[in-house]
């Protein structure tokens, strides 16, 4: 009897570590200092190609950026003013993605190409 109890909670365990999907992180809002140095847009093209992001003009203050990490893969859209910008999901590949969660590496890189992009804009990047 001991040893099933142990089993099932083995069993249990081993399910629960591979449950990786968290909430999607939706970035808005995000501050543009008044005095960055770089054109805005220069600055987020910057700052997705410094953490292999390939980002790509769609419109005025729209740049659409996509990721690939072995197979996954990530599709961001990445909108701004001359005071915000906002980094919102669009779609992926094998992260999971689930009503509104997704693998939690997803959100790991969001805030990596936040911190890349605050730190082209001239500020100090968040604690992500």
């Amino acid at each position: 009897m001991k040893s099933i109890k142990l089993v099932l909670l083995l069993v249990a365990g081993l399910y629960l570590s591979g449950c990786t999907s968290t909430p999607i992180v939706e970035l808005n809002n995000e501050p543009i200092p008044t005095n960055s140095a770089h054109s805005i847009e220069q600055a987020i093209i910057q700052g997705c190609k410094a953490k292999g992001w390939t980002p790509i003009v769609a419109s005025s203050n729209t740049i659409d950026a996509y990721i690939t990490v072995r197979s996954h893969k990530a599709h961001v859209q990445i909108t701004y003013d001359d005071k915000f910008y906002n980094i919102n999901y669009v779609s992926s590949t094998n992260l999971d993605y689930d009503n509104g969660k997704i693998h939690r590496n997803y959100n790991k890189w969001i805030y990596k190409l936040s911190a890349s992009i605050q730190q082209q804009l001239g500020t100090r990047a968040h604690g992500y």
